[in-house]
């Protein structure tokens, strides 16, 4: 799994999860510390949106982790097709 990463709002998530959108290989997981649970909605769709996977969301004491998977986006794409053309 990925270095966890952080994010202080909506705007800044959205900024995040199409960078790991971008970046992130597929199946590839990472963990998102949240600092505002009361935007989780927020949060939930943008990952979706990102063409990511939510997979679970963490409580360490006052933190609350995102835990991401890449399933979906492009790279994930393009690789099923590279398998079956093969």
């Amino acid at each position: 799994m990925r270095a966890r990463r952080s994010v202080r709002s909506v705007k800044e998530a959205k900024e995040l999860f199409t960078e790991l959108s971008d970046a992130m290989e597929c199946g590839e997981r990472v963990k998102v510390l949240i600092e505002d649970i009361s935007k989780i909605h927020e949060y939930v769709e943008l990952v979706i949106k990102s063409k990511l996977s939510l997979i679970d969301v963490e409580e360490a004491g006052k933190n609350y982790y995102l835990v991401i998977e890449n399933r979906f986006s492009n790279r994930c794409v393009q690789n099923d097709r590279e398998s079956r053309d093969r």
